[in-house]
């Protein structure tokens, strides 16, 4: 019965060792920016971003843009390969309690989809629209709206951070997700800032329970 045990928590901490621990990471001016598009792409125009950007993973010196419409980042699972390595458990805004899952994508599953955009206290004071479509259908129980006027980090949702947009169901790998971010009204400068978006599966369970037990055979060891 020992022997089946730890027969498992080696099957377990292999699981471990071989997950690539990796994200999609898309930046409009930095990693996968062919995946990023702008509407009006003529009109908008890029700066280093206001602020501090503190979102891990992030390209350091990468620009955001600003001055646009519609922003729309896009991400196929079976063509875009991980570009962004996370831990297991890495914080990715603690004050929100987010933390990566350090799962490898590139398949259907569940996907947690995050943004960031840079600190602002010059947007048109109206909060910018985000929403989600999953091989084609509007998932509108995810569209979320976050008011980028604002000047603090400290009071700021999701500034400098990443922020949960929400969680998707993907079915087929093979067609493309996007994200599209919307000013809520006509932008007369600054409608929307905007620096990244990751998308990063959610392990099933039942590979939650082997990367436990592979932990446990580790502890086990250790205290042998």
């Amino acid at each position: 019965m020992k022997k089946a045990i730890a027969g498992l928590g080696c099957a377990a901490v292999m699981v471990v060792a071989t997950s690539a621990q990796g994200a999609f990471m898309i930046e409009p001016n930095g990693k996968a920016s062919g995946n990023f598009f702008a509407t009006n792409g003529t009109g908008s125009s890029t700066a280093a971003g206001a602020g501090t950007l503190a979102a891990p993973g992030l390209t350091s010196g990468a620009a955001s843009v600003f001055g646009g419409a519609d922003y729309i980042y896009t991400y196929t699972p079976s063509a875009d390969i991980d570009n962004t390595v996370f831990g297991v458990g890495q914080p990715l805004n603690s004050n929100a309690g987010l933390a990566a899952t350090g799962a490898t994508g590139g398949t259907a599953g569940v996907y947690n989809v995050y943004l960031t955009y840079p600190q602002s206290a010059n947007n048109g004071g109206m909060p910018a629209i985000y929403n989600i479509d999953v091989d084609g259908d509007s998932i509108t129980d995810v569209t979320n709206s976050y008011d980028q006027n604002v000047a603090s980090l400290v009071t700021g949702l999701g500034i400098g951070l990443w922020e949960l947009v929400g969680q998707i169901t993907i079915t087929d790998a093979s067609q493309p997700v996007t994200l599209t971010i919307t000013p809520s009204t006509t932008p007369d400068f600054v409608g929307v800032r905007t620096a990244g978006v990751v998308f990063e599966i959610v392990p099933e369970p039942a590979t939650l329970g082997l990367m436990g037990l592979g932990g446990l055979a580790m502890l086990s060891r250790k205290r042998r």
